[in-house]
């Protein structure tokens, strides 16, 4: 864990030390929640709009913390027995700490942003780099300015390299993680219309996820998925090098021969002047794209051919993001973690890869979306319609598009429910051996209810 002294304390965060009980004292961590803190610990007082970590301060010392980072001045703080540090912002000092702790060490920092596939190309590289490394990764979906820091300052002498993932709502936020973490290689895996409802626009998304690569200096290397033309238009914004990846363009690493089937994909990887054959246990030629974009990041890095075929072999997969689940003569397609038109389709398309049984759909809305909600669920509902599903179920709205456009396209087995109970108890009497079933929607829709239903019956 990332220690620090006193006058790296205020070195870094620009603070001021109020009180002190001893000037020698360091500590052995930084924690923001008192939940998790140790003896020796530095205790980060963050301010949110429902809480404010200046109320737990007496609570964390108790527990042990030997030092606390505040942004006001409170006359308790001359009574508690630990260093208190005055800073004007204490997320930005938490972000300072973490940037501080990151110069220390001179590894590969892998960044990835993009708007579908940030965790499964995160977590494939990871994997890739394993061969070699000792790699430290964003942990569940601790990608914003707090759950960045917080990774970084997990950093230690034993790890030889760092692969953290970018997440952003807004312009100017991923250029802010890049200050924090520095990193030495970008991954954009693509450019969606998620968040579409903030940033208004394909553009100002693209304008948002090229912030990573403005962000390498001349020694950076960004990797850039060439087949989206949002993306390899970023390569215009790199200081130093690019390396491209795709299946149609002539990239420098590219898949040939591509197979998706049941039993996960094969293809023929070439990467520069090596050529060797894939294997992934996972669906969908998305899942293509992520172990190009792995393979690349494992060739700048110095990952033999083997390493990176072994690599991507071992990789096995995410929860509830196109986890296959097999109960009894049925198979589940668990991507309900989140959904967004670019990965609706993308699952769509990896279900009627399948070769073989029926293909059912259980699907909730898509968030965020904004006056492209009507006509983005619409479109996903034709394309499950041309491509020949079986049956589709949609729950509430604004699913509710998806199942009308659908019917309207000519596909007949198409049902509405309300509940996530109503939406298993269709699916029971409709399922039969051999079948396999998509489960996905928005997180706010929580499609992976439907699971336990199903199990009990």
């Amino acid at each position: 864990m990332a220690a620090f002294t006193i006058p790296e304390v205020e070195r870094a965060t620009e603070g001021r030390l109020l009180f002190s009980v001893s000037p020698g004292l360091n500590f052995s961590q930084v924690d923001t929640d008192t939940r998790t803190i140790e003896a020796g610990s530095l205790f980060v007082a963050l301010k949110g709009e429902n809480f404010d970590g200046h109320n737990f301060i007496r609570q964390a010392v108790e527990k042990g913390a030997a030092g606390v980072i505040v942004s006001e001045e409170r006359e308790e703080y001359a009574q508690i027995p630990a260093a208190v540090f005055l800073v004007r912002d204490t997320r930005r000092a938490y972000q300072n700490l973490a940037r501080f702790h990151r110069r220390r060490f001179a590894i590969p920092v892998i960044a990835v942003t993009g708007s579908v596939g940030k965790t499964s190309t995160r977590n494939m590289i990871s994997t890739v780099l394993s061969q070699k490394f000792r790699v430290l990764q964003t942990e569940k979906n601790f990608n914003n300015e707090i759950g960045l820091p917080r990774t970084l300052l997990q950093l230690t002498s034993e790890y030889e390299a760092c692969v953290v993932e970018m997440g952003m709502r807004g312009l100017g936020q991923i250029a802010e993680l890049s200050a924090i973490a520095e990193p030495t290689i970008g991954v954009v895996t693509n450019v969606g219309k998620s968040h579409i409802e903030l940033l208004g626009s394909q553009e100002n998304i693209a304008k948002a996820k090229c912030e990573l690569v403005q962000s390498l200096n001349e020694n950076g290397i960004a990797v850039l998925n060439q087949d989206d033309p949002f993306v390899a238009a970023m390569a215009d914004a790199c200081k130093g090098k690019v390396v491209g990846y795709g299946i149609e363009s002539n990239a420098p690493i590219r898949a040939d021969r591509v197979v998706c089937n049941e039993k996960g994909i094969r293809f023929t990887c070439r990467c520069f002047d090596q050529m060797f054959e894939a294997h992934v246990a996972g669906i969908g030629e998305h899942n293509v794209y992520n172990s190009l974009a792995a393979v690349a990041v494992g060739r700048i890095v110095g990952l033999s051919e083997y390493q990176m075929q072994k690599g991507l072999a071992e990789y096995k997969g995410t929860a509830m993001r196109q986890e296959l689940l097999r109960m009894g003569p049925y198979t589940f397609i668990n991507d309900a973690y989140n959904a967004n038109p670019a990965s609706m389709t993308e699952a769509v398309r990896s279900l009627a890869l399948l070769t073989k049984g029926r293909k059912l759909l259980v699907l909730g809305g898509m968030l965020e979306l904004g006056d492209w909600t009507q006509q983005e669920h619409e479109k996903i509902g034709r394309e499950i319609a041309e491509e020949g599903m079986d049956i589709l179920i949609t729950l509430g709205e604004p699913a509710g598009y998806i199942a009308a456009a659908a019917r309207q396209s000519g596909m007949k087995n198409v049902y509405t429910v309300t509940t996530h109970e109503e939406a298993a108890q269709r699916l029971q009497s409709v399922i039969k051996p051999g079948d396999t079933v998509l489960v996905k929607g928005s997180r706010g829709f929580k499609m992976e209810k439907i699971l336990p239903y199903f199990e009990r019956k």
